[in-house]
């Protein structure tokens, strides 16, 4: 999945100028030699430093290598010229959701880049996952309100819907009752569930009946 939702985004902006060089440092992201892939796309910008793929690609090499106040810095630059980058955006998404945990600030960029992915790419079912696993975290630690919950089961339905086979689909859909069944209701500003260990165990239960 991982490999999936780096690349796909940009191969139709792809010109014959930059190919070479574009080819080259993604062959390098393909097989895990970040540094070699950062390096390429360092040589690059050299030449076309207003080259918003090639920054967005040294981006990710560098959240591959746990850069990830480096790889912000890239993708800063390109928001600020683009605040509707989808690439810049998605990127800065998945640098929040793995650096230190920061899954509001992960929601924030993910929803941004949400209306701007089409329903019928691979990357509509990720940036659900996505959403919903962000808000699924912050429930077991900071809290989350109403409204969030119910952004959270939207998008939580939604990636069971379109990945009905994917291996984590059952725990999903156990989840997603369990949320359904115990959620607070509307004038509870915060819900948390402090003790996760609690939640999959019960998410444990409730697979072992239904097979």
């Amino acid at each position: 999945m991982k490999q999936l939702l780096y690349l796909v985004l940009f191969i139709p902006f792809i010109s014959l100028a930059q190919r070479d060089l574009l080819d080259e440092g993604n062959k390098f992201l393909n097989q895990n030699k970040n540094k070699e892939a950062e390096n390429v796309f360092k040589e690059a910008l050299k030449s076309e430093k207003n080259n918003v793929i090639y920054r967005n690609q040294l981006a990710l090499a560098l959240i591959n290598q746990g850069e990830y106040r480096k790889a912000e810095k890239q993708l800063e630059k390109v928001l600020f010229e683009n605040p509707k980058n989808v690439a810049a955006l998605w990127y800065s998404g998945i640098n929040n959701f793995q650096n230190l945990k920061n899954f509001r600030k992960a929601i924030e960029y993910f929803e941004r880049a949400f209306p701007l992915i089409s329903e019928t790419s691979p990357q509509f079912f990720a940036v659900n996952f996505y959403i919903g696993k962000s808000y699924r975290n912050l429930l077991y630690s900071q809290g989350i309100s109403y409204e969030e919950t119910s952004r959270m089961l939207e998008t939580a339905k939604e990636y069971v819907k379109l990945q009905p086979d994917a291996s984590d689909t059952e725990q999903w859909v156990s989840f997603i009752k369990y949320v359904e069944e115990n959620r607070m209701p509307p004038n509870v500003k915060n819900w948390t569930i402090a003790t996760k260990q609690n939640v999959d165990e019960l998410i444990k239960k409730e697979l072992e009946k239904s097979r």
